[in-house]
């Protein structure tokens, strides 16, 4: 008795001392920041032209902008006080309980097809979002497959400004980007039917990725 009085007690304590997980708004607004120091790099390297870097950034500020207001509507956006903050567990039910278009089974399929996509990038990019190496994609993924783990432990983060803390290869720190934008849409607001059925959000993530990719890192 003791002895599980003792574990009950050091795990409430663990739980007290945990650190709640970002919002979700500032994850988002952290990218927005880190597409127009992208872009000011590609521009300070010689590599665009301003006026194209200009116009990338509008259209990456737009599109933060639209995922802003998707998460902000009623019954879209999804956030909780769980370890990753989202996503929603229940993505088929409705605040009210009331269940949503159910998902058909190749929906299903192409999400576990998405989830290994995602996860390989992740390894592959050393499980680094946002600057940051990232424990809880790192945890999600070694649950979702072991072969993910690969014996990898956590790096410490250091003190460097979180964009500086992107990869120095500049093709890969774009692969970052977008990697963290995708992974946002599909935790925050796969609520929102259009996330939900068509992946705009992600579609659109992947878009931006190989517009640039294809056009500089080829």
């Amino acid at each position: 008795m003791k002895i599980a009085l003792a574990t009950t007690i050091a795990l409430v304590a663990a739980k007290d001392k945990k650190v709640p997980p970002r919002h979700p708004l500032q994850r988002l607004n952290k990218l927005n920041v880190f597409y127009n120091n992208f872009f000011d790099e590609m521009v300070g390297l010689g590599h665009m032209k301003q006026g194209e870097a200009d116009r990338r950034k509008g259209r990456a500020e737009d599109f933060m902008g639209k995922m802003e207001a998707a998460f902000n509507r009623p019954n879209c956006g999804y956030y909780d006080d769980s370890k990753h903050g989202g996503p929603d567990p229940n993505p088929e039910l409705k605040e009210n309980g009331k269940p949503r278009n159910r998902r058909t089974a190749d929906n299903e399929e192409d999400l576990h097809e998405a989830t290994h996509e995602w996860c390989a990038a992740e390894m592959s990019d050393n499980y680094m979002v946002g600057g940051e190496f990232s424990s809880e994609n790192f945890a999600e993924c070694c649950h979702f497959d072991s072969a993910y783990c690969n014996g990898m432990q956590a790096p410490r983060s250091g003190s460097k400004k979180a964009y500086d803390r992107l990869s120095d290869i500049t093709s890969l720190k774009w692969k970052q980007i977008t990697t963290g934008t995708r992974k946002w849409a599909q935790r925050y607001i796969n609520n929102c039917h259009g996330q939900r059925k068509n992946k705009h959000a992600s579609n659109r993530a992947r878009k931006m990725y190989k517009n640039v990719n294809d056009k500089y890192f080829q």
